[in-house]
């Protein structure tokens, strides 16, 4: 069965240490509708996130971000 993916940039405004960032990778991925979601060594403050759109969106994501206390925008791509 294929299911759909879309992908989208998050740009985390806070310098978060590398464990925070494992937390918050580990966090994003919880969501059901979330297929990958990490962080690029050397680009700390981007979150690379693909997802099912047809359970879940870009800002229910963000939304997900920023209940953990971090400041982040859509960049998108």
């Amino acid at each position: 069965m294929d299911i759909p993916i879309a992908d989208v940039m998050i740009h985390i405004d806070e310098a978060l240490p590398r464990d925070a960032l494992m937390k918050l990778e580990y966090t994003v991925r919880e969501d059901e509708c979330v297929i990958s979601a990490s962080v690029p060594a050397g680009k700390e403050h981007m979150m690379l996130v693909a997802y099912n759109p047809d359970c879940t969106s870009a800002t229910d994501i963000l939304a997900r971000v920023n209940k953990q206390g971090i400041h982040a925008e859509l960049v998108g791509l």
